[in-house]
C-alpha cells in the first residue's frame, strides 16, 4: 500500500471546515428539542397521555426526557454515519486513505471468510487510525451538542406540554429574543403565558418563565433578572433535586416561584414552602387561573 502521512492533529484551515461541515449535517438528520419531544410523544403516545391524564405530570416531563434522549442518541448514531462516510468522500486525506486501502484488498488473495474479517479488521483499524483527529473532532463536537441540548430538551417539553393543555404563549425561540429585549426582559426569561400583548397591558397578570436544568448558583441570575426587569416574579422551572432550604428561602424572598418535580416538592424541607410548587400545580392551577382572567377579560 503507498505510504500517506498519518494525520495526529486537523491543521487551523481543516479543522474550521470540518467543525463547518459536522454544523450543517447536524441541522440536516438532528431534529430540534421540541420536535425531538414530539416524537418520543409520538412513540409512546398511550403511555404519556395515561401519565397526563392521570395528572401525573411530574412522571411524564421525567419519561419524556428520557424518551426524547433515547430519540436523539437514535438520530446521533445516523448522523455519525453519515459523517464518516462523508469524510472519505469530502477530504482530502481520509479520501487518499479510502482508496489505497480499499486497492490494496481488492488486490489481496483471499481465499476463505476467515482471511477475508481478518483483513477487514486489519484495514478497518488502518483507517480508524489515520482519521483519529476527524473522530476525536466528531466526538467533541458530539459531547458539547449534548451538554447544551439538555436544557433546550427541557425547554422544548414545556412547550409540548403547553400545546398539550392549549396553553397559549410566547417563548424567545418562537418571536426573537429582540422581542422580548424591547419589553426590557433579558435572555433568562424563556416565555411568557399567555402572550407578549399580555405583558404589555398587565404583566402582574401574566406568567413569566424561566427554565433550567439544574440551579446551581445561577439561579441569582433570575434574581437579578427580577429587579432589573422590574416583573412582580418569575416562575423558574427544574428538574434539579438538589435544593437546600436556605436556597428555598432566598429564592421566595426574591419573587421566585420555583416549580419542581412532584417528588422533590414532598421534600420534608420543601413541602410547606408556598413559594414552592409542584409541576402538577403549575399546569393544572396555576396557568388554568391566568388564562381564566384573560379569557374574561375579552
Amino acid at each position: 500500500m503507498k505510504s500517506i502521512e498519518k494525520l495526529f492533529k486537523l491543521p487551523a484551515e481543516e479543522e474550521q471546515h470540518f467543525a463547518e461541515f459536522i454544523k450543517k449535517q447536524r441541522a440536516l438528520h438532528i431534529s430540534s428539542p421540541k420536535d425531538t419531544a414530539k416524537k418520543a410523544t409520538e412513540n409512546k403516545a398511550k403511555f404519556i397521555k395515561k401519565l397526563l391524564n392521570d395528572k401525573q405530570i411530574s412522571q411524564a416531563i421525567l419519561h419524556l426526557r428520557e424518551y426524547s434522549y433515547e430519540e436523539y442518541l437514535k438520530e446521533e448514531s445516523a448522523f455519525n454515519s453519515v459523517i464518516l462516510q462523508e469524510i472519505s468522500r469530502q477530504f482530502d486525506t481520509p479520501k487518499q486513505f479510502i482508496a489505497n486501502l480499499s486497492l490494496d484488498f481488492f488486490q489481496q488473495d483471499i481465499s476463505s471468510l476467515e482471511q477475508c474479517q481478518e483483513q477487514l479488521i486489519q484495514l478497518v483499524g488502518e483507517y480508524a487510525g489515520a482519521i483519529s483527529p476527524y473522530i476525536y473532532q466528531l466526538c467533541l463536537s458530539n459531547t458539547q451538542s449534548r451538554r447544551s441540548r439538555a436544557g433546550k430538551v427541557f425547554e422544548g417539553i414545556i412547550y409540548f406540554l403547553y400545546e398539550y393543555f392549549g396553553y397559549p404563549f410566547n417563548s424567545q425561540s418562537q418571536i426573537g429574543r429582540q422581542t422580548f429585549s424591547k419589553l426590557g426582559l433579558g435572555k433568562l426569561v424563556d416565555s411568557l403565558l399567555p402572550s407578549v400583548e399580555a405583558f404589555n397591558e398587565r404583566r402582574d397578570k401574566v406568567i413569566v418563565g424561566s427554565m433550567k436544568t439544574t440551579l446551581r448558583e445561577r439561579w441569582q441570575e433570575v434574581v437579578e433578572e427580577v429587579s432589573r426587569s422590574n416583573v412582580p416574579s418569575i416562575y423558574l422551572l427544574t428538574v434539579d433535586d438538589d435544593i437546600s432550604e436556605n436556597k428555598a428561602i432566598q429564592m421566595g424572598n426574591h419573587n421566585i416561584v420555583l416549580v419542581v418535580l412532584n417528588a422533590v416538592k414532598q421534600q420534608a424541607h420543601l413541602k410547606n414552602k408556598r413559594s414552592i410548587i409542584d409541576f402538577e400545580s403549575y399546569f393544572l392551577d396555576e396557568i388554568p387561573a391566568i388564562m381564566t382572567y384573560w379569557s374574561k377579560s375579552q
